[in-house]
């Protein structure tokens, strides 16, 4: 019976952190988001154009109508590359 009882407690136990793992995931990818979503601010913030302008800039890449320069893409893959070293490959 001891060892079913120590058992059972274990299990409570790795139950209780796991909710409090998951918990603490929650709380780190709502700090990611809202750190992302700051960066987005100040880039935009960045670029000085107000609303109509920069609604018509992005509607304009959205459906082709200019494209970025090559040389730029390839400058902003190498800097997202650069931003994930460190971590293991997603698959």
């Amino acid at each position: 019976m001891a060892t079913t009882d120590k058992i059972r407690k274990d299990i409570e136990k790795t139950k209780e952190k796991i909710s409090d793992l998951q918990k603490k995931l929650r709380s780190l990818e709502m700090q990611l988001t809202e750190e992302e979503n700051l960066e987005i601010v100040r880039m935009v913030k960045a670029v000085k154009m107000d609303n109509r302008e920069l609604t018509a800039f992005l509607k304009a890449y959205a459906s082709g109508l200019i494209t970025l320069p090559e040389d730029l893409m390839i400058a902003d893959s190498e800097a997202h590359t650069d931003d994930m070293e460190g971590y293991p490959d997603e698959e």
